[in-house]
């Protein structure tokens, strides 16, 4: 029996599961709290200030992650550098691009270069052969992956200064695995600007919470729980109050559909061609940088339990990591910050 997710059925799904994974206090009469739920960067999102002028300022993240995803990063949009790069390069010539995108690119290309190669921003052409992301329900080819495969390697593709370089022919950059949190880096970036005292920003599966809430509790990210329905959550991770924190979530549950027992995901991996299936099934990250976690979340997928605790310790990071069987993991900088809510999942030793 197979099971699909279309565009507008995710859209949908996501919006749920963003309603559950930020858990907020409950606002006291006189304070100011604005929270807005839209669509941006080709996800659900949602964001809630604290300060006199949270309308105003949702609407300056907002204005400032559209303009980010719509003229820098998106693969789908004409008028972005990532797309006019797909479009126009030639192998082994110079690419002027902003200081912008090529600090993306640097900080994605040397956490991927870091460990194997293993996130990488050229998956997009097998990313099409599989259509996941668009509803499509068929295993491809084998000649079809292989074929894609020719074209998905991160080592021809540098970056010096403003120049970028892509040494073969055919190839697509695709910045999906870090977009959103460093989108999520832009907006705490924007908050430092202003007067709000405090807020939380989650685009898809990359979250931000920035400051304090009025009532001076502890903000509460959910982490969703990956074997059941829409909006609902397995544990809880606790942040300070005036604490900055960057969270993302990768797992098999997003885009996914299933043939013969298999459950067939959008995260893919480069070595295989095929979906990361290594007994993870989701992987949540916290760290300092949006970016960074986002970037991390994904590698979690890739790589086996214990080598992704070891890459996490590497960036300082902390990690929430279930398997197959329920079992939870949780980085030791986590464990008196995260509390298990699902009685069907199991801490780990």
């Amino acid at each position: 029996m197979k099971k699909w997710y279309r565009i507008a059925a995710v859209v949908v799904v996501m919006v749920a599961v963003i309603a559950m994974v930020i858990i907020s206090g409950v606002r006291r009469s006189g304070e100011s709290e604005y929270t807005r739920n839209t669509i941006t960067m080709g996800t659900a999102a949602s964001f809630t200030v604290y300060g006199s002028h949270g309308s105003e300022n949702i609407d300056g993240m907002l204005k400032l992650i559209d303009s980010l995803d719509k003229d820098v990063l998106s693969w789908r949009s004409a008028d972005s550098e990532i797309y006019r790069v797909n479009t126009t390069y030639k192998p082994d010539e110079d690419i002027t691009v902003s200081s912008e995108l090529a600090g993306v690119l640097k900080q994605t290309l040397d956490i991927s270069r870091a460990h194997d190669d293993l996130l990488d921003i050229t998956i997009r052409p097998l990313a099409d052969v599989w259509g996941i992301e668009d509803g499509r329900t068929e295993i491809p080819s084998q000649a079809d992956i292989d074929s894609a495969l020719r074209l998905v390697d991160v080592s021809k593709v540098s970056v010096d200064g403003d120049t970028l370089r892509i040494s073969e022919p055919g190839m697509m950059l695709d910045l999906g695995a870090v977009g959103k949190g460093y989108g999520c880096d832009m907006a705490a970036e924007y908050l430092k600007g202003t007067d709000a005292a405090g807020a939380c920003v989650a685009l898809g599966g990359s979250i931000v919470v920035y400051g304090s809430k009025p009532d001076g509790t502890a903000w509460k990210v959910g982490v969703k729980d990956p074997r059941a329905g829409e909006g609902t959550t397995m544990g809880v991770i606790s942040f300070g109050d005036g604490e900055t924190a960057f969270v993302s979530t990768s797992g098999d549950y997003e885009k996914y559909f299933e043939q013969d027992g298999r459950r067939y995901h959008h995260i893919l991996d480069p070595r295989t061609g095929y979906p990361a299936w290594n007994g993870t099934i989701a992987a949540t990250v916290v760290c300092d940088n949006g970016l960074t976690s986002d970037a991390l979340s994904t590698l979690c997928m890739l790589m086996d339990k214990d080598k992704a605790m070891k890459t996490i310790q590497e960036y300082g990071a902390e990690a929430v990591i279930i398997d197959e069987d329920k079992n939870v993991y949780v980085s030791e900088g986590l464990k008196d910050r995260f509390t298990i809510t699902a009685e069907d999942y199991k801490l780990a030793e």
